[in-house]
C-alpha cells in the first residue's frame, strides 16, 4: 500500500527572472540525423526550441559509424578520454574512447541563430567495445553485435558520457583558468542512461570540477517499457571503480553499497528508473495527465513498486513533474513540406494562419479547381481540395485505386507490437472492408508476426495496403498523411502519442482507444452524439449547416475502450460512426472544412514554444533544479 500524495505541479510565474542564458547538455540514444523513432523526434524539437530561446543547448549521444556518411553534417574531432572497465580477472584496465562533435541545424528552420552542438561518444578501444556503436543505419540503432551485450554497451556509454561531463566542467589544462561555458544542467533521457547519474554521483565529480554543480534532469518518456530496464549485477560490477570479488560482489565501502535497494530479482537485477529519479535533483514524465494519475494513485501498471516510492518521495517536495510534450510544426507539416510543395499537393496556408472557419467562397474556389479530374497539381483553396488531390496523386502513382477517390482513408503509422494493439487490426479491417473505406498499415515489424499482418492484405483485397519497408515508407508517408481522412491509434498504452497529434495537423480525425496521455489534446466525439440519426447527421434541412449536437461538441476523434470485454465490438461500432460521418461531412463541404481547419488548430496548440508550454516549463524546473545544486 503506497502513501497518499497530492500532485503539485508547475506554477508558471511571468514576472520570474531566469538567467540570462543556461549551458544545458540533453543526453540521449537518439537526436536528429540518428533518429529511430518518438524518442529522437521529442529530444530534437526540444533541443531545437530551447536554442531558439538563445540558450546553449548541447546534445550527447553515441558515434554510430553510419553518421560518417552523412554529406550534411561535419564532424570533427574533440579529445580522447578514458574509463575504467574491469577485464576477465576482474581487474581494472583503461578503455580509451574518442569524443567528436558536429553543429547541428535544421534544414527548415530559418530563424536559427546558432546551431545545436552535438558530442559523439566513440566506441572503445579494446574488444568488444570496438563494436559498440557499429550500426548501419538508425533503424538498426538497438540492434547488437553478437559480441557485445547490450548492457555492457549501455554501462560504456553511461559511464563514457559521466567522464566527458566532467571534461566539460573542469579546468582548461595548463591555461590557469575556468572553460568559458561550464555545465548548468545535464538533462537525461531514459532508463537506459540513469546510470549516468550513478557515476556522476561518484568523488570524481568535485576534484576538479568548478565550484558551480550542474543541476541534473531526468526524463521518463514510457512507464512501462523503461521500468523493465535493468543490468545484471555482473554486468553492473564490470564498470564498478570499488574493489570487485571473484563471485562479482563488492566491499561495502565502494559505491554499490548506495544503489543496493535498487537491485530485485533475488538481488541479481539492477532497476535503474528508480535510481534516475532518486538521483536527479528533479524528473518529469511526458504527460501532465498521466503524472497526476500516478502520483495520486488511479494509474495501475507493471512494476510500480520497483519505482513509485521514488516518484513519491519528488513529488511531496514537488520535484517529479509532468510536462507534456509538443509537435515539432517545423519538421512536419502539411504546408511546408518540400514533397507536397515540389507537387503542388500542399495544404493552403490561409486555413493555417486564418481564423479556422471556412466560407462558401473557399468552397466555390474548391469546386473551381476541382473541374479538371486528372489535373491534381493545382493549388488548392481548402483543406479538403488537398486531401482530394493527395489521393489523385497516389492514385496516379498507382498505390491507390481510382474507386479509393470517394472512399474514406484510414491510416495506421507505428511499430508492430501488441501494445500498440495490433491484435485489432483484423477487426478493424473487417469493418472498414464492409463499410467501403480504404486501410492502409505503415510501420516497421516488430514483436507481432508480420506474416499475420501481410494476411490482412489478402484476407482483405482491395481494402487492406501494408507498407512495412523503410523505403516505402519514406516514399509514401508524407503523401498518406496528407491523404488520410483517419489516423488509428488503438495503442494498450501511450505516453504522450505523437502520431495522433501529427495526424491532426494534416487534417485527420483520430479512431483510438484514448489511452495515457492521449486524452490531454483528443476530445471524443459523445457517444450520444453518435446514436440516432437526428444527432450524428446533418440537418438535411440546412444545407451546408451542422445540426446544434455537432456545433456543441468540438470533438477532434472516436474512442473505444480497448480493455473492455466487448473491445472488438465497441471498436467496430465507432469505425462505424465515424465512417458515417465522414459521409455525412462530403455532401456539406461547409462545415466539413470548418471542422478540418479545427482539427489543424487543435494540433497548433500542441507546439512546443507555445506560451506556458513545455520549453517554458523546463526552463522554470532547470531554475527550481540549479538552485538545489548550489
Amino acid at each position: 500500500m503506497f502513501r497518499n500524495v497530492k500532485y503539485q505541479g508547475l506554477v508558471l510565474n511571468s514576472s520570474t527572472h531566469y538567467q540570462d542564458q543556461i549551458h544545458l547538455y540533453h543526453v540521449a540514444k537518439e537526436f536528429g540525423p540518428a533518429s529511430m523513432g518518438g524518442l529522437g523526434m521529442v529530444v530534437t524539437a526540444l533541443a531545437i526550441a530551447q536554442q531558439q530561446e538563445q540558450h546553449s543547448v548541447n546534445v550527447v549521444m553515441p558515434y554510430y559509424s553510419f553518421l560518417d556518411e552523412q554529406q550534411d553534417i561535419d564532424i570533427v574531432y574533440h579529445t580522447t578520454l578514458s574509463i575504467d572497465i574491469r577485464d576477465e580477472l576482474h581487474e581494472l584496465r583503461p578503455v580509451h574512447f574518442k569524443v567528436h562533435s558536429f553543429q547541428y541545424f535544421e534544414a527548415y528552420d530559418e530563424h536559427a541563430l546558432t546551431p545545436v552542438t552535438v558530442w559523439l561518444i566513440g566506441p572503445g578501444d579494446v574488444k568488444p567495445f570496438d563494436e559498440a556503436f557499429n550500426v548501419e543505419d538508425a533503424r538498426k540503432i538497438y540492434f547488437l553485435p553478437k559480441a557485445l551485450p547490450s548492457e555492457w554497451r549501455d554501462l560504456f556509454f553511461c559511464k563514457a558520457v559521466a567522464t566527458f561531463l566532467r571534461s566539460q566542467n573542469v579546468r582548461v589544462s595548463g591555461a590557469g583558468l575556468w572553460t568559458p561555458h561550464p555545465v548548468d544542467v545535464i538533462h537525461l533521457h531514459g532508463a537506459t542512461n540513469a546510470l549516468i547519474l550513478h557515476y556522476l554521483q561518484q568523488p570524481h565529480w568535485s576534484r576538479h570540477s568548478t565550484e558551480k554543480q550542474p543541476a541534473l534532469i531526468y526524463t521518463l518518456h514510457d512507464y512501462l517499457d523503461e521500468l523493465l530496464y535493468s543490468n545484471d549485477m555482473g554486468s553492473f560490477n564490470k564498470f564498478e571503480d570499488g574493489v570487485c570479488y571473484g563471485n562479482g560482489s563488492t566491499n561495502s565501502n565502494s559505491h554499490v553499497a548506495d544503489i543496493s535497494k535498487y537491485y530485485h530479482d533475488d538481488n541479481r537485477l539492477l532497476f535503474t528508473s528508480s535510481l534516475g529519479i532518486d538521483l536527479a535533483h528533479a524528473s518529469t514524465f511526458v504527460s501532465k495527465t498521466m503524472t497526476k494519475d500516478i502520483v495520486e494513485g488511479r494509474l495501475d501498471f507493471y512494476l510500480k513498486e520497483l519505482v513509485l516510492d521514488s516518484i513519491l518521495d519528488q513529488a511531496e517536495r514537488n520535484l517529479f513533474i509532468g510536462i507534456t510534450n509538443g509537435i515539432d510544426i517545423r519538421r512536419l507539416n502539411p504546408w511546408t513540406s518540400p514533397e507536397l510543395c515540389q507537387d503542388q499537393l500542399a495544404f493552403p496556408y490561409a486555413a493555417f494562419a486564418g481564423s479556422g472557419c471556412a466560407s462558401k467562397h473557399d468552397v466555390d474556389d474548391e469546386k473551381t479547381n476541382s473541374g479538371d479530374r486528372a489535373n491534381y497539381g493545382v493549388p488548392k483553396t481548402t483543406i479538403r481540395s488537398a486531401k482530394e488531390a493527395a489521393k489523385r496523386y497516389l492514385i496516379s502513382k498507382g498505390f491507390l485505386d481510382e474507386k479509393d477517390l470517394h472512399r474514406p482513408l484510414l491510416l495506421f503509422i507505428g511499430r508492430f507490437q501488441y501494445n500498440k494493439g495490433i491484435q485489432f487490426f483484423e477487426t478493424a479491417s473487417s469493418t472498414i472492408h464492409s463499410g467501403g473505406g480504404k486501410f492502409v498499415i505503415m510501420g516497421q515489424p516488430n514483436s507481432y508476426p508480420i506474416e499475420d499482418i501481410n494476411q490482412l492484405r489478402t484476407q482483405f483485397n482491395g481494402t487492406v495496403e501494408i507498407i512495412s519497408d523503410a523505403q516505402g515508407q519514406r516514399h509514401w508517408g508524407i503523401y498518406l498523411r496528407a491523404a488520410a481522412d483517419f489516423l488509428f491509434v488503438p495503442s494498450l498504452t501511450e505516453s504522450f502519442g505523437l502520431v495522433a497529434a501529427e495526424g491532426l495537423l494534416f487534417g485527420s480525425s483520430v479512431i483510438s482507444s484514448g489511452v495515457g496521455g492521449l486524452t490531454e489534446f483528443l476530445v471524443d466525439k459523445p457517444l450520444d452524439s453518435r446514436t440516432g440519426q437526428q444527432h450524428h447527421r446533418l440537418d438535411s434541412s440546412l444545407p451546408g449547416r451542422p445540426t446544434v449536437s455537432i456545433q456543441r461538441n468540438p470533438h477532434n476523434s472516436y474512442f473505444f475502450d480497448a480493455f473492455a470485454a466487448d473491445a472488438h465490438s465497441q471498436l467496430s461500432t465507432t469505425i462505424d460512426h465515424a465512417l458515417r460521418d465522414w459521409r455525412d461531412f462530403q455532401r456539406h463541404p461547409i462545415p466539413h472544412e470548418a471542422f478540418l481547419r479545427k482539427l489543424q488548430k487543435s494540433a497548433l496548440a500542441m507546439s512546443w514554444d507555445r506560451p506556458g508550454g513545455p520549453v517554458a516549463e523546463y526552463r522554470a524546473l532547470y531554475s527550481i533544479a540549479l538552485n538545489l545544486s548550489r
